[in-house]
């Protein structure tokens, strides 16, 4: 699930993750909420940190875990470094962070690793 009220993000981040993953897009937290509300938890989330209602974003975080909502949550700002955010994300097993603007690939990368497909993949390739 993606939530970010941006259309340039949204459009940035489906184009990354088009091919393999299926995507929710919605516009914020409040949206998320509801669709959270009605369905099933995703498998993870990337949620925008660079959004105009920023200060609601800790309390969705909050009802996530009060949802028991278990998966990655990938926080992506353009405030963060990247090598600042390469250590948060290589420190915790829930939260991970990007810095925007990110290297082509590096979004889906991140994806496959927190959800563990890069290892699907590549032990179906035989270990390569």
């Amino acid at each position: 699930m993606l939530v970010s009220e941006s259309p340039l993000l949204r459009l940035a981040i489906g184009r990354e993750l088009a091919s393999g993953f299926e995507l929710v897009h919605t516009l914020g937290t409040a949206s998320a909420d509801r669709r959270l509300d009605v369905s099933a938890l995703p498998d993870a989330l990337v949620i925008d940190l660079d959004t105009a209602e920023r200060s609601g974003v800790p309390a969705f975080l909050v009802r996530l875990v009060e949802r028991g909502f278990t998966g990655p949550r990938i926080l992506v700002s353009s405030h963060f470094r990247p090598e600042l955010a390469a250590a948060y994300s290589a420190s915790c097993h829930t939260h991970f962070a990007l810095a925007r603007p990110w290297r082509p690939g590096a979004l889906r990368s991140l994806v496959e690793s927190v959800l563990g497909v890069a290892d699907a993949r590549r032990a179906a390739a035989g270990g390569r």
